[in-house]
């Protein structure tokens, strides 16, 4: 006996399996598939099923059950099973070629291999007329299908916003301020972007250590505290690479709205989506081949989730630790967290005292020191949180755990519990 995993085509799910002797024929088949089935395929002749041999052009590797879960749609490049006095051993499903050594990883991955595809013959008994049926399916599988990138519109940005290789000189200016109006418009409703930027030598260095890594065999990922400034890092190398590098760029970027994806054809246009499932982003994955790939915002774990689509990636940006295995030779590069010093400099050369309620007028006489000094207790070394409007003392960014804590306490008190913390 040999056990066959079957699933049918069209209809998003699980495989069933069933057991067959292998000398017996592809027409005994579809009568063990048909009774397998009492209920999906209740009002269906078993010589109306039409198998597949579930191997791109009968050889190479199977279907897997992920591939099932998500809808198999197309059997155009798979054998048919259509002579009904054919041995299954002769067809590719004795025992011995559906062998399959099942392991934790492919249990994992939900790679394990489907065997047979089933056609059912759409609506069997319907006597709705044969056109009515398959405007019936077509508008069926419409709902099922992936999003991909349709349209695409002229890219129109400032380029100055972006240039890399004059950071160096930027940051030793008198003014290291970047002004990015076009970016900040750009990424709106994308990820975000901020209205301008400030140098420091960090991301000078930053940039210095990962421009010749850029098109090795290995992956970087960047790393640091939350609110130092990679994913506006990542999205600077993104309009880099696809403007002055003239690459073709696919950005995922973490949002609230679930996922948002941003391709760059590389020759002056752009195409992106909001609210993209995994299976969206496989399929602009497939339709933007040979792009590089930058990555958001997600954890090690979520990427390397081989459900979600992250993987493999050029460039991954994310605030969580990040484990290199043995076998993984990504080069993580640290963007330190911001010195008092430049956020003193970042504060005076922008609105950042008005920005944050600190006062209602910017009067740089008054003891700015003072003020850039006690957000900076507060916020440490990231940019985010130094930017965020004080109240009562305390950022409006705390958590909820943190509030109820110094709820009732004074400033002085509230020095000691965060020192502990």
């Amino acid at each position: 006996m040999v056990k066959l995993f079957c699933a049918i085509v069209r209809f998003a799910g699980c495989s069933f399996p069933v057991d067959i002797d292998e000398n017996e024929t592809v027409g005994d088949l579809k009568k063990v598939i048909r009774d397998a089935k009492p209920n999906d395929l209740k009002d269906v002749d078993p010589d109306k099923l039409q198998l597949f041999l579930a191997k791109n052009k009968g050889k190479g590797s199977w279907v897997t059950e992920k591939d099932v879960e998500e809808g198999v749609n197309d059997t155009s490049n798979l054998k048919s099973l259509n002579v009904m006095r054919e041995p299954l051993s002769m067809a590719g499903l004795s025992e011995k070629d559906v062998a399959f050594e099942v392991k934790v990883e492919h249990v994992k991955a939900r790679t394990t291999p489907v065997n047979v595809l089933v056609v059912v013959p759409p609506s069997v008994g319907s006597k709705r007329p044969a056109t009515e049926e398959a405007e019936g399916e077509i508008k069926r599988l419409k709902l099922v299908e992936p999003k991909t990138l349709t349209e695409f519109t002229p890219l129109s940005v400032n380029e100055d916003e972006f240039q890399l290789d004059k950071l160096s000189t930027i940051q030793a200016s008198a003014s290291p301020i970047v002004p990015t109006p076009t970016l900040h418009k750009f990424w709106e409703g994308f990820g975000e972007f901020p209205p301008h930027y400030l140098v420091r030598m960090e991301e000078v260095v930053f940039w210095k250590v990962i421009k010749p890594l850029m098109f090795g065999k290995h992956r970087i990922v960047l790393i640091g505290s939350p609110g130092v400034g990679k994913s506006c890092f990542l999205m600077l190398l993104a309009f880099y690479l696809a403007c002055e590098m003239k690459k073709k760029v696919l950005v995922i970027r973490r949002v609230k709205a679930k996922n948002a994806v941003v391709f760059f054809d590389g020759q002056g246009s752009y195409a992106r989506l909001l609210n993209l499932s995994s299976a969206d982003i496989r399929a602009i994955r497939d339709q933007a081949q040979g792009a590089l790939v930058l990555v958001d915002g997600f954890n090690q774990a979520a990427v390397e989730d081989n459900d979600k689509g992250y993987e493999p990636f050029h460039f991954l940006a994310t605030s969580c630790q990040y484990d290199a295995k043995q076998s993984d030779e990504s080069h993580i590069v640290v963007l330190p967290a911001w010195r008092q010093d430049d956020l003193l400099k970042y504060a005076t050369l922008t609105d950042w005292v008005v920005e944050t309620g600190l006062r209602e007028v910017k009067r740089v006489n008054t003891p700015f020191q003072e003020l850039v000094s006690e957000q900076y207790f507060y916020s440490g070394g990231s940019l985010r949180e130094f930017c965020e409007r004080i109240d009562c003392g305390v950022t409006t960014s705390l958590t909820a755990a943190k509030k109820n804590i110094i709820i009732g306490l004074s400033i002085g008190d509230f020095r000691w519990i965060r020192g502990m913390c």
